[in-house]
């Protein structure tokens, strides 16, 4: 599989993600953790998927900030502040196994990072320019 190829997946895997948090984000039962696992899910693919289509190596992480530290350091073009996702950070896999209150995320803004990210990360995937929203 070409980089481009794995780049392409990792949106699509990114979509699935994407389905999940619009799926039950609203639903009774269950917790905003839940929802934000899968909005930080869809920003990590996408992140990864941009650096991947651009030939940027990257560790095995689910730290948002160290992947776009990633981005940053190869002068790619990055339309956000480098700390735009940090708030999603803690909603990684440690929140799914502890018992931890997102504090200050309501799931609107966990949404729009998520979706913000993917359009972008489309564009840049896809061969655009990576600049616009």
């Amino acid at each position: 599989m070409t980089p481009s190829d794995e780049a392409r997946r990792l949106l699509r895997k990114a979509d699935q993600d994407r389905a999940v948090f619009h799926a039950i984000k609203n639903q009774p039962g269950i917790d905003a953790e839940a929802a934000c696992f899968h909005a930080q899910q869809a920003v990590e693919k996408s992140l990864k998927a941009v650096l991947l289509a651009k030939g940027v190596s990257f560790r095995r992480t689910h730290d948002l900030d160290e992947l776009v530290d990633r981005i940053l350091d190869e002068g790619l073009a990055f339309p956000f502040p480098s700390d735009h996702f940090s708030p999603l950070t803690p909603c990684a896999v440690h929140l799914r196994y502890d018992d931890l209150e997102i504090e200050g995320l309501p799931l609107a803004d966990a949404e729009r990072m998520m979706e913000e990210v993917r359009r972008w990360a489309g564009e840049v995937v896809e061969g655009g320019s990576g600049m616009g929203l």
